[in-house]
C-alpha cells in the first residue's frame, strides 16, 4: 500500500465505531460533532483539501425528505 494511503486509512479510521451527534450544516464548512467509542468528543468539517481551501461534500447520501419515487 502507498505511504499516503496507509496514512489517510490510518487517519479515518478514528472514526470507526464513532456516533455522529451534532450536525452544523448551516456552517462554511459543514461540521460534525462525532463521538469515539472511547467517549471522546470533537468536531470534524469537511473541506476540500488538506489546506482548507473552501468547504466540501459528502456523496452517497439520500436526500432528505425525497423518496425513491421523487
Amino acid at each position: 500500500m502507498h505511504r499516503r494511503s496507509e496514512f489517510y486509512k490510518r487517519y479515518y479510521a478514528q472514526l470507526e465505531g464513532a456516533t455522529i451527534v451534532d450536525v452544523d450544516g448551516g456552517a462554511e464548512f459543514p461540521r460534525f460533532t462525532v463521538r469515539t467509542k472511547e467517549g471522546e468528543e470533537f468536531v470534524i468539517e469537511v473541506s476540500r483539501d488538506e489546506e482548507g481551501n473552501g468547504p466540501g461534500f459528502l456523496f452517497g447520501l439520500p436526500v432528505a425528505g425525497e423518496t425513491k419515487e421523487d
